[in-house]
C-alpha cells in the first residue's frame, strides 16, 4: 500500500467537497443503520453552508483536516474541545468520514493522527469519539487504533428516532500522534 498523503488543514474553499464527502459517506455507510428517507433527505448544499460557517469561524473552535488523492478531497476529520462536560477526556474527534472507495488506504489513520496532534497542540491530550453502536467497521477501526470503549447513549436523529451510539476514548493520545502501534492494557 502506498502511504497516504499527509492531511492538510481545510480551507474555506473546501466546504463543498467536505459536504459531498459527508453526504456520500453517510449514504454508503449508514444504509443499513438509518432509515432510507432520512439519508435521502440529506442535502449537500445545506451541509456545505454549515461547513462554510465552521471553516470561517474566527475563534477556530474546531479544526478540520482533509485527505486528498490526486488533488481531490476523499475524506475529512474535525475535532475540538469535548462537548459533554465529561472530565475523563479533554478533546473530541467530532467527525471523520471517507468515501468508501478510498477506505483502507491509510487516510483514516492519518486523519485521526492529525486530529490528535492538533488537540495536543491545544493542550488536550485525551480524546473521545462517538460512533453508531451498530457500525461494526468503524468500531473495529477505533479499537485497532487503541480506543477503549467508554459508554453508550441514545442519539436523537429527529424524525428518524433514536439510535444508540457508543464512545471510544484515548486517555493519552501520544501513540496516535506518533503513529506507534496501538497500546492495549
Amino acid at each position: 500500500m502506498v502511504a497516504p498523503a499527509t492531511p492538510r488543514v481545510a480551507r474555506a474553499a473546501d466546504a463543498s467537497a467536505i459536504a459531498r464527502v459527508l453526504v456520500e459517506s453517510w449514504r454508503t455507510t449508514y444504509g443499513d443503520l438509518l432509515p432510507e428517507p432520512y439519508l435521502a433527505a440529506m442535502d449537500v448544499r445545506e451541509s456545505e453552508e454549515r461547513w462554510a460557517r465552521t471553516l470561517a469561524d474566527p475563534y477556530h473552535r474546531s479544526a478540520v483536516f482533509v485527505a486528498e488523492e490526486a488533488g481531490t478531497i476523499v475524506g475529512f476529520a474535525s475535532c475540538g474541545r469535548e462537548r459533554d462536560g465529561d472530565r475523563r477526556y479533554e478533546g473530541e474527534l467530532y467527525a471523520i468520514y471517507l468515501l468508501r472507495e478510498h477506505q483502507g488506504r491509510g487516510h483514516g489513520r492519518a486523519l485521526v493522527r492529525a486530529a490528535a496532534a492538533e488537540l495536543a497542540s491545544r493542550t488536550m491530550t485525551s480524546m473521545v469519539v462517538w460512533v453508531l453502536r451498530d457500525n461494526a467497521r468503524a468500531r473495529g477501526f477505533y479499537e485497532h487504533l487503541g480506543g477503549m470503549y467508554l459508554r453508550e447513549r441514545p442519539l436523537d436523529m429527529g424524525l428518524a428516532g433514536h439510535v444508540p451510539e457508543v464512545a471510544y476514548v484515548w486517555e493519552d493520545t501520544t501513540p496516535l500522534r506518533s503513529g506507534a502501534p496501538a497500546l492495549r492494557p
